[in-house]
């Protein structure tokens, strides 16, 4: 020990410096690959453990749907008792629950949806709201949407005006699903705007919805915000709203060639025969799945870490070697 450290002494800063710089090196690559194997074994412990517990939850499920069990008769079973203060299980067993509900109605989703309400699973939801990734916050939105969670309505209106397009989709989509459209009153002094992508799959969604009362959509025709008049336009088409069409006529000599386009094919649709209009009808509209943006479970560390070692490691190399060619 006292050799090597005499050694050590009688090496000179550059020797110093050049071993310094391998063994940081080399301290980040096996950091580097400790995590990526942690990593990767905390993924495979995760899927082993969903794959374990999915006959039990679907068994539990099932219990709620069609026999209308209730939170009481599950307190006896070790397996669940021991399972439930888990996140993971938790997560499992929300996933399993909304899928199960979209498939049912009447009385086998009302089970559901009380069950989603007395095991506390809505504190789930709330929590991938409140999370910073938007594909979490997306999950989180439209399970309060698919339960039917109204008073959830004002923490989803904060989203409606996000800078990400995905998140501020799926959050219109499920005001107008809880508040029906009346909810897209927000849009009257709306200054986001509203691409393409957005306005068809909010129009797809309505499409489906079962809707009974439809406002009067005039007033978005007032809109300062050019994408909101466009959206307006279309929603006059598909709910064939005709009285406005001196209204359009009059869009049609805007100075905006995007509104321009929009009036004038409203303005042809409206004032189309019964035939023609069956044969727009038949004219799909891009249609985006509307499914669940499940909260992926990425690699924490890779690739971002893999380009930082790399990285880290290009710099130490290129400052020794520029080091060691003006040492000598």
């Amino acid at each position: 020990m006292k050799q090597l450290w005499n050694y050590i002494l009688e090496l000179g800063s550059i020797e110093i410096f050049l071993i310094s710089c391998t063994l940081v090196f080399m301290f980040s690559i096996v950091l580097f690959v400790f995590l990526t194997i942690s990593s990767r074994t905390k993924k495979i412990r995760r899927e082993i453990y969903r794959k374990k517990n999915t006959s039990h939850i679907n068994n539990t499920l099932f219990a709620i749907a069609f026999d209308g069990a209730g939170l009481d008769n599950f307190k006896d079973d070790p397996l669940f008792k021991r399972n439930w203060k888990r996140k993971l299980y938790k997560d499992q067993f929300l996933t399993e629950l909304i899928k199960l509900h979209r498939l049912y109605g009447g009385e086998i989703a009302h089970n559901l949806r009380k069950c989603y309400k007395d095991f506390r699973l809505i504190q789930l939801s709330y929590s991938k709201v409140r999370s910073r990734k938007w594909e979490l916050k997306c999950a989180g939105i439209q399970e309060l949407g698919e339960m039917e969670i109204k008073k959830a309505v004002p923490v989803i209106l904060e989203y409606t005006r996000s800078k990400n397009n995905t998140l501020k989709m799926v959050a219109l989509i499920e005001v107008i699903h809880l508040s029906g459209l009346k909810g897209l009153s927000l849009l009257e002094d709306y200054k986001e705007p509203l691409n393409d992508w957005i306005q068809l799959n909010l129009l797809e969604s309505i499409k489906e919805a079962n809707i009974s009362e439809v406002p009067d959509f005039g007033y978005l025709l007032e809109s300062t915000n050019e994408t909101i008049v466009i959206f307006g336009l279309r929603l006059l088409t598909l709910f064939r709203q005709d009285h406005h069409l001196p209204t359009v006529k009059l869009l049609q000599t805007t100075s905006s060639r995007k509104i321009n386009m929009q009036a004038r094919i409203t303005f042809k649709q409206l004032t189309a025969t019964a035939g023609e209009v069956l044969q727009n009808e038949e004219d799909r509209i891009l249609q985006i799945p509307y499914e669940m943006y499940n909260a992926r479970e990425e690699n924490s560390y890779s690739p971002n870490v893999l380009y930082v070692v790399l990285f880290s490691g290009f710099l130490v190399i290129c400052l020794a070697l520029a080091i060691w060619l003006m040492w000598y």
